[in-house]
C-alpha cells in the first residue's frame, strides 16, 4: 500500500546520493502484480518480500469456523433450512464505514472490537518478521537511517525495533493520520482499534527523528497532540511526477473519468445527480458524454455503481471497467476530458489521485469540503473544488466545461504549476534527512 510514494521518491533519493534497500510485504500476498514498475527502480535497489501470514489468531478462528460449520452442517441436516422470509425485506443496507464519533460509541459491539483485535494481530505479526529482516539486511557503517511508510501504520512499529536495535535515526512517513483516522472499515470500526492505535502511535513519534505528514492539516493536528514534536514534525505532500505519458487523445466524446476505488466515504450518487441534471437540461447523447470509471469500482455500500447510476437516470452514460496495469491506466486518464476525485469526509488526507491528475491534459474536478487539506491544496489553482454535497455546483461547472469542449475549448494541465511538483517536496524530506544523518545525536 501506498507503494507509489516510495517508488518515485527513490529516483529523486539517488540524486542526493542516497541507496535504498526495501522491505515490503510479499508479491505472493497481492492479487494482481504489476512488474513493469520495477524497471523504475534505480538500479542496485534492494527489495526484500516479507510473507503476509496468517496470525495466531486468525489461525483460531478457522479452525473454530470450520469446527462451527462442520456442526451446523449435521444440526441442519436433521432440520429445517431456513428460508428467505427469514431476513426482513426492509432491512438497512449496512454502512460500509463509520467515522470517527460514531466508531468511539460502539464500545458494546464485542463483534467489531473482536475483528479490530484480529485485523492489528494480523500486522502485528507482519511487522514483527518485517523488523527481523530489516535487522538483518542492516550494514553497520554502510545504512544511515531507517524509514517506514504507513498505512498499513504497523510498519512503523516495525521501523521503530530496528532504530532501538542498531541505533540509526528513525524518520516516520505519514500518508494518513493513525490515531486520528477520521474513517475506519465498518468490520473493524472499534475503540479498540483507536486505542491500540494511540498507544502505538505514542511510542513510534517519541522514538522518530523525523515525522513527515502528507497534509499540513495532519502536521497541525499531530502538533496539537504531541506539542513536544513540534520541531521534529515536517510536512511532505504528494506531488506531481516528471514522468513520460501516454499522448492526450481526446476525441468528440467529453469523458468524465475516475480510477482508483470507490469505498469508505467515495459516494458517485451526487455526481451522477449533477450529470443527469446538465444531460437533461442540455440535451447530450450518449455519444458526446459519460463518466468512465476502472479500479475496485462496481460496488458502492453494497450497490452496484451500475444500479445507482440507473437510479439516477444515466445509466446508459456510465461505464464500469476493471482495474489495469499503471501504463493502461495512464492511457485511461490521457483520454479524459475531465478527471474526478470524488469526496472522502476525512479533511487531514489528500488523495494521492489528485497530484496523478495534475499530469494530465484534463480539468480536475474536486468533491470536498472547504478547509479539507485537498480544498487548501487546490485553492487558487485551476481545478474546480465543489462541495460534495453541492449538486447545483457540480452541475454548472460540468455544464460550462461541455459547453467550452464543443466549442473547441482544451484543457491544460495543473502540472505547470510547480508548487505541486514530487521533486519539490522530496527537497524538504532530504533535506530533513541529510541533517539528521549529519548530526544524530
Amino acid at each position: 500500500m501506498g507503494a507509489l510514494r516510495w517508488q518515485k521518491l527513490s529516483q529523486l533519493a539517488v540524486e542526493r546520493g542516497w541507496e535504498m534497500d526495501v522491505v515490503t510485504a510479499h508479491p505472493s500476498s497481492l492479487n494482481t502484480m504489476d512488474l513493469e514498475r520495477l524497471k523504475e527502480l534505480p538500479p542496485g535497489t534492494r527489495v526484500y518480500g516479507v510473507p503476509v501470514l496468517t496470525s495466531l489468531p486468525e489461525r483460531l478462528e478457522r479452525w473454530g469456523l470450520k469446527f462451527w460449520r462442520s456442526a451446523g452442517g449435521r444440526k441442519r441436516a436433521s432440520g429445517t433450512t431456513p428460508t428467505a422470509s427469514a431476513t426482513p425485506s426492509n432491512q438497512k443496507t449496512k454502512a460500509e464505514s463509520l467515522g470517527a464519533l460514531e466508531i468511539w460509541r460502539r464500545w458494546d459491539d464485542p463483534r467489531s472490537a473482536y475483528h479490530a483485535f484480529v485485523h492489528k494481530s494480523h500486522w502485528y505479526a507482519w511487522a514483527r518478521t518485517a523488523a527481523a529482516i530489516g535487522e538483518m539486511v542492516i550494514q553497520p557503517g554502510s545504512h544511515g537511517a531507517v524509514i517506514s511508510c504507513g498505512p498499513p501504520h504497523e510498519a512503523h512499529r516495525a521501523a521503530r525495533r530496528i532504530s532501538i536495535s542498531t541505533g540509526l535515526p528513525f524518520v516516520m512517513d505519514m500518508r494518513d493520520p493513525w490515531s486520528m483516522v477520521e474513517r475506519l472499515p465498518e468490520a473493524i470500526a472499534s475503540p479498540v482499534w483507536l486505542w491500540t492505535s494511540a498507544r502505538d502511535e505514542r511510542h513510534a513519534v517519541a522514538q522518530a527523528a523525523i515525522v513527515s505528514c502528507n497534509t499540513e492539516p495532519s502536521s497541525r493536528a499531530l502538533i496539537a497532540a504531541y506539542p513536544h514534536l513540534k520541531a521534529r514534525v515536517i510536512t511532505v505532500t504528494n506531488g506531481y511526477d516528471e514522468e513520460r505519458l501516454p499522448p492526450t487523445l481526446h476525441g468528440t466524446r467529453f469523458s468524465i473519468a475516475y480510477a482508483g476505488s470507490i469505498y469508505l466515504d467515495r459516494d458517485p450518487r451526487l455526481l451522477f445527480r449533477a450529470a443527469a441534471l446538465v444531460i437533461a437540461d442540455i440535451g447530450i447523447p450518449k455519444e458526446r458524454f459519460g463518466l468512465d470509471f476502472i479500479g475496485n469500482v462496481e460496488n458502492y455500500n453494497g450497490l452496484p455503481v451500475t444500479q445507482i447510476a440507473r437510479e439516477e437516470g444515466i445509466a446508459q452514460y456510465v461505464t464500469v471497467g476493471p482495474s489495469r496495469a499503471r501504463q493502461e491506466m495512464l492511457k485511461f486518464l490521457a483520454n479524459a476530458t475531465m478527471l474526478v476525485s470524488l469526496p472522502q469526509d476525512s479533511d487531514l488526507a489528500i488523495p494521492s489521485k489528485i497530484f496523478e491528475y495534475m499530469q494530465f491534459d484534463a480539468w480536475l474536478l474536486a468533491l470536498a469540503n472547504r478547509g479539507s487539506a485537498t480544498e487548501l491544496l487546490l485553492r487558487d489553482s485551476e481545478a474546480h473544488v465543489i462541495s460534495p454535497n453541492d449538486v447545483d455546483a457540480m452541475a454548472a461547472v460540468l455544464r460550462e466545461r461541455y459547453q467550452q469542449y464543443a466549442r473547441g475549448v482544451r484543457p491544460l494541465r495543473i502540472a505547470r504549476d510547480p508548487r505541486f511538483s514530487r521533486r519539490g517536496q522530496a527537497k524538504i524530506l532530504f533535506d530533513a534527512l541529510d541533517e539528521v544523518v549529519a548530526s544524530p545525536g
